[in-house]
């Protein structure tokens, strides 16, 4: 590897990876990939749907209390859905198992790690395969 990376508290080097105050020694690592994290539904739809029976109820029985609690909750539901963002993983295969090193919410800074992170292992790799000249 000619320039060490080192950008957002991740560094690779000759040495290994470092993000998230662990240290990866590069003749450890097998792999690199990102995982994506999708936004959960289960929450946000639930408070949803409870806001919604709410609202109905306060309509059919003209009870001001349900109405405002309903509208809440479906508020609530909808901003817990806005605001949840969609997370990407970097796991690295070491011999003991897979790590995740990073977590971020921008896919192309982690696809970026993870190229440079295979990149470094094949070139590791490749100086470790050549044979040493003789003195």
């Amino acid at each position: 590897m000619n320039t060490p990376f080192n950008e957002r508290g991740v560094t690779l080097s000759r040495a290994g990876l470092s993000a998230s105050g662990q240290m990866i020694p590069l003749r450890e690592l097998r792999a690199a990939r990102v995982v994506k994290i999708e936004r959960k539904k289960t929450l946000p739809v639930a408070l949803a749907l409870i806001g919604a029976v709410a609202l109905g109820a306060g309509v059919v029985t003209g009870s001001g209390a349900a109405l405002v609690l309903g509208v809440m909750m479906v508020v609530v539901g909808y901003l817990t859905w806005i605001t949840q963002d969609v997370i990407y993983q970097l796991m690295a295969d070491t011999p003991d198992g897979e790590r995740e090193v990073l977590i971020t919410k921008d896919q192309d800074f982690a696809d970026m790690v993870a190229a440079l992170v295979t990149e470094a292992i094949a070139k590791h790799a490749a100086a470790s395969a050549a044979p040493k000249p003789q003195a």
